[in-house]
């Protein structure tokens, strides 16, 4: 039997989500309460409708995959989130059959081959930034002067950016991240001039293709279908956001986990660096890195989800790290094991919004993080400053040295 609360007496008691401050990326304990309870828990974030909160990886995979719930009814609504802006826009808030065309044009561009050919870029790219660190110092931060300089400068290799551009996609990509402290005027006089850019890209490789991501998104056809300038601008967008989001928080989360205690994982890895696959999807299913509001649906139909019956037009927030440690889907689920079966983890999403360039992402990490495996040993975090209610959770700044003792 489903579970139909009365709507109008729910909602003045509900509870407020996220169920902490969002610093750090461990799991939640009430999460493992919810998953055990019959139906789902109806919630406020800071901004927005009600919503319900789907915490098991069943009903996860539901609401992500079925077409029954739909991203593109988040348009014009007051859709819950955690910040103030509204504004939607880019592949990741469409239905298809829009998404679906759009998606296929991507994924012809970001082919499998295309993107292991980047792995010695992505290589030389961190190596050269990590050379750069240590002659300047014994230490640095890992977010700033590693991660976010890997992000800046492995997104223009693959898209074709001129050097001389580089500066404003990594402002950008700054201004984009959640919880950035750049304020509305400045971020469109950001966005502006990347649209600028991008454009100026656009009509370059229009006219001279070259073998970039740009090149590849431009020339992808369906038949006599191809990608607008519009389109291609706002694809620009949304990767520079996802590559942001990836490297710049899962390279500081993993070596924070692979370090601490008694650095058990992270020597195992150095001893055995062909697990480091492995250890990178098990790293990305266990770290609680997707924070409040990351995916938003609406029902378009009356759904029962897990017990509870979802009213057409109502709001379903998937808590993915949650769903990531159910022990209904992965057994011992607060263990990391890089033994484990690879696959099944809903970091990168699951069914027609399943990330784009999610193999990308993962050879981010693998790369990233094995230079730093190979040439600091004995890399230690020393301190840590988290962001406060992300929708990412992870690091402001991570002071990191590789000397073995204080700076």
């Amino acid at each position: 039997m489903t579970n139909v609360p009365d709507l109008p007496d729910a909602a003045e008691a509900l509870e407020h989500f996220p169920f902490d401050d969002g610093r750090g990326i461990e799991v939640n304990e009430r999460f493992r309460e919810l998953r055990q309870r019959k139906g789902l828990l109806r919630v406020r974030l800071a901004h927005g409708e009600p919503t319900w909160l789907v915490t098991r990886y069943a009903d996860a995979r539901l609401v992500l995959g079925d077409a029954r719930f739909s991203r593109a009814m988040s348009v014009g609504r007051d859709y819950p989130r955690q910040e103030e802006a509204t504004e939607l826009a880019g592949l990741v808030i469409l239905d298809a059959p829009e998404h679906t065309r759009l998606r296929k044009l991507l994924l012809q561009a970001l082919s499998r081959s295309r993107m292991e050919a980047l792995r010695p870029t992505l290589r030389a790219a961190a190596d050269d930034l990590l050379s750069s660190a240590m002659n300047a110092g014994p230490g640095m931060d890992i977010v700033v002067d590693y991660a976010q300089q890997m992000g800046v400068l492995s997104f223009c290799d693959l898209l074709g950016v001129p050097a001389s551009d580089r500066e404003v996609f990594e402002s950008t990509g700054a201004a984009l991240l959640p919880g950035s402290a750049v304020g509305p005027e400045d971020r469109m006089r950001r966005f502006g001039a990347l649209r600028t850019c991008t454009e100026q890209l656009i009509a370059e490789r229009r006219a001279r293709p070259r073998d970039d991501l740009m090149s590849a998104m431009i020339q992808a056809r369906d038949e006599e279908d191809r990608l607008t300038d519009t389109e291609l601008i706002d694809l620009v967008f949304s990767l520079l956001l996802a590559r942001f989001e990836t490297i710049i928080t899962q390279i500081p989360n993993c070596v924070y986990v692979l370090t601490r205690g008694d650095r058990a994982l992270w020597n195992r890895l150095r001893a055995n660096p062909a697990e480091l696959p492995a250890a990178v999807e098990e790293l990305l299913r266990n770290n609680a890195s997707a924070g409040a509001g990351m995916f938003v649906r609406y029902a378009r139909e009356d759904v029962d989800v897990g017990g509870t019956l979802v009213r057409a037009g109502e709001a379903l927030t998937v808590v993915n790290e949650s769903a990531n440690h159910d022990p209904a889907r992965f057994e011992d689920p607060d263990a990391i094991d890089f033994t484990r079966p690879p696959g099944g983890h809903l970091t990168f999403g699951h069914g027609a919004h399943y990330c784009a360039g999610a193999q990308l992402g993962r050879i981010d990490l693998q790369e990233g993080l094995g230079v730093l495996l190979t040439r600091t040993p004995e890399l230690t975090v020393r301190d840590i400053t988290w962001r406060e209610r992300p929708h990412i959770r992870g690091a402001v700044a991570m002071r990191v040295t590789w000397q073995g003792g204080p700076e």
